[in-house]
This record gives structure tokens, sequence and C-alpha cells, in this order.
């Protein structure tokens, strides 16, 4: 990831320097996103937040063009899940549905957000675990019947 985010790093300075080819889009911020998601580097949530806060603040005031997408996020939240962190990941699925909420079609959650954030539950050792893992399988049914979420929580 040191090296995806040095190569990124390079193309915001020669955009700033005036090459205007070389600003970063969409495309250029999520897979940097995804690279910090599924680095073991100890500040891979961090640095995935990061991304995402910027391509948010970025796509607000009109310098980026294109908003994160629901694969996105996901990654954001893979990066807190490999960690345990359930507040960091649930914190992403709020702002993924805000975002949503607000207009940004390509940001509504899907089977796979809450499926990544059981999966923190599962890596988070918390006492809780159990609880909060079922409440949230809940959350998706009721979700699925409503007609909220697309598809269906399965065995995986």
């Amino acid at each position: 990831v040191v090296g995806a985010q040095k190569v990124f790093d390079r193309m915001q300075m020669d955009y700033y320097a005036g090459n205007k080819a070389a600003k970063p889009d969409i495309q250029s911020y999520s897979i940097l996103v995804d690279c910090w998601a599924k680095s073991n580097h100890k500040d891979s949530s961090r640095g995935a937040q990061k991304l995402l806060d910027t391509m948010i603040d970025k796509h607000k005031s009109r310098d980026l063009d294109g908003s994160p997408d629901a694969v996105t996020y996901n990654s954001v939240m893979s990066a807190y899940a490999k960690q345990g962190d359930v507040v960091g990941a649930q914190k992403v699925l709020d702002r993924m549905q805000m975002d949503y909420d607000t207009g940004n079609k390509a940001a509504k959650p899907t089977i796979r957000s809450y499926s990544v954030l059981i999966d923190c539950w599962a890596k988070s050792n918390r006492p809780d675990a159990p609880r909060g893992a079922e409440k949230l399988l809940d959350t998706m049914i009721d979700k699925c019947k409503s007609g909220d979420l697309d598809g269906s929580p399965d065995a995986v």
C-alpha cells in the first residue's frame, strides 16, 4: 500500500504543478481505498477512512467528478472489520446510508455492506458480539422484506 500511496501522491503533485491530465479521479481514489483496505498496514482503516473523507469533501466542493459508491464504502468497512473495529465500521455504514438518503444512489447499502459488518462483529472479540451480529441480521431481514435492501441474507 505504501507504493500505491506514493504513486497517488505523485499524481496529485503533478496535477498541482500544472499537469491537468494527472488529476486523480474517482477511480484512482477508489483503487487506493481498496489497497488500504486489503493491506496489513497497522493504519489501514485510518488510511482508507481518510481517503473516503477526502473523496466526499472533494465531491461536495466539485473538485471530484463522481462520488463514493457502495464498493468504496464496503472497502473502508472491510478495513475496520479486519481489525474488529465495530464502531468504525458502523460509522461508515451510517455515513453510507446518509449519503444514499441525500441523493447518492450509488452509495445504497448492499447485502455485502451488512455482511462485512457482521464479519466485523465476529472478529471483535466483544462479549456482546453474538447479540450485535444477530441484531444486524434481523435488520438485514427487515430491510429485505421492506424492499430497502436488494437480495437476502445467505449462509455465507
